[in-house]
């Protein structure tokens, strides 16, 4: 598996982790993703995600979007 494939993967994890953990749907997290370049972010992230766990990810993507003035 390639780096690409990897981060993807990362993606999806953590859209249904988010979806999850924030009783959102998934159409809605995926469109708040792609709104405020989440995964643009996770992909700069790449290095620190796919050596930590997701909900440590998925706590790096919060802080974001809270930088970005989202609440979630």
């Amino acid at each position: 598996m390639d780096r690409k494939d990897e981060i993807i993967l990362i993606q999806v994890r953590l859209l249904r982790l988010a979806t999850k953990t924030w009783h959102k749907d998934m159409s809605e997290v995926a469109k708040l993703f792609r709104q405020y370049k989440v995964y643009d972010f996770m992909q700069d992230m790449y290095e620190e995600f796919h050596v930590q766990g997701d909900l440590a990810s998925l706590n790096e993507v919060e802080a974001y979007l809270k930088n970005q003035g989202v609440a979630v």
